[in-house]
Formats: C-alpha cells, structure tokens, sequence
C-alpha cells in the first residue's frame, strides 16, 4: 500500500512516506508554513501523486491545539481533494510503535502536555490500548515511568529525563509503521477529528474567569 502519514502534533513536524521517504524538523511551531511544501517534496521525489495514496494517515492527538488542528484539517483537505479515506491515529499509539519496544509485553507511552503536565498510556505487545489515555502532573508520569515493569516509550521532551525510556526514533519509522498497522481502521475522512483530551488553555482560562465572576 502506498501511504502518507503526518504528525503535527508533538514538538516536531513529522511526514514519511511508506516508500520510505521523510521530513522531520524540530520546530513543531512551523506546522502551518513547513507542512505542505514538504509533503509536495516528498511525493515528488518518490514520483508520486496524492491521487495514487491508498488512504493519508494523521497523529490526532493529544498535544499541541494548534498543531492537531493543522495536521487533520490538512488531511482531511487532501482526502477530500483526490478521494481517498484518512485514518487517525493517537500520539501515545504511534509512539508505542517504536521498533526498541517490540517483544515487551507491555509498553507505557508518556509524552509532554505542557505547563508541568503529561500523557500516559498503556499498551500490550500488540500495541492495543490497555489503559484509557490520561492527562497527570509530570511528576506522576515520571514516577510511574520509573517503576514501571515494561517498555517505556517517551517523546523527545520526556526521554531525557528517563533512565529507562525508550525515544522516538528521528527517522519517522513509528509513525509510517503505526500507518501500516493500523491501516484497517482507515474511514471517510468526515469521520477524521481531534483527539485533545483536556481543555485548551482558552477553554481554563474562560472557565477560571467565569468561576471567578
């Protein structure tokens, strides 16, 4: 199958081809200006053509607002243009697809949440959900991280602080693999939307000033 998958979630840019092609910068915040110009590079080196794509895959979320935003509105953009289905995919799944964690039985995923916070999640060998995704103080990610009887996976921004993670690899191989994997679960891309699992900083300060009224 020839698939496109991107992440815009997290604190990188990610896009890769199944082809193998990628694009990675560090900058997350260059979402909306590096996104596309790269996804035409991509497709042009590999000669090819969003309207030869199987279905275009995108990491929903949880993570940055803005940048989940762009990423699935660009998808379902792109799936709407040449007609092909979108599938989603959560950041902690894709991050469990790292290749260091394959043979454990269980795999934690923790990213970044920002303002002290983190995600965590659970998965089994299969990389199926074995806890809901839950938003913590990232001193309790960090703490269970440390105790914990798996694999960790952990972003960028968390790794460093784990003597026991597993990071991301730089060569987007967890995010085209989790695309190949997961490929069932392609749907309409109308069906394709956000994953936040907590309010955006707007929504808490809006509902800190009513509460303060």
């Amino acid at each position: 199958m020839k698939i496109l998958a991107l992440n815009t979630a997290g604190h990188s840019v990610e896009v890769a081809l199944s082809t193998g092609e990628f694009f990675r910068d560090e900058d997350g915040k260059c979402a909306s200006s590096a996104l596309m110009p790269h996804i035409d590079e991509l497709l042009e080196n590999a000669r090819m053509s969003l309207s030869d794509l199987d279905y275009i895959a995108c990491v929903t979320g949880p993570g940055s607002f803005t940048g989940i935003r762009i990423g699935v509105s660009s998808v379902r953009s792109m799936c709407y243009a040449c007609g092909k289905p979108a599938l989603g995919i959560h950041e902690l799944r894709m991050l469990a697809y790292n290749k260091r964690a394959d043979g454990y039985g269980k795999i934690l995923c923790v990213t970044d949440g920002s303002n002290g916070t983190a995600y965590m999640c659970e998965y089994d060998a299969d990389r199926n959900p074995l806890t809901d995704c839950v938003c913590v103080s990232m001193q309790e990610a960090l703490q269970k991280a440390e105790r914990y009887d798996g694999v960790v996976c952990a972003d960028e921004r968390v790794a460093p602080f784990l003597s026991n993670a597993v990071p991301p690899a730089l060569d987007c191989s967890a995010l085209i693999r989790a695309a190949k994997e997961l490929y069932s679960f392609a749907d309409e891309w109308q069906k394709l939307v956000p994953e936040y699992v907590r309010e955006s900083q707007a929504e808490r300060d809006l509902k800190a000033r009513q509460n303060g009224d």
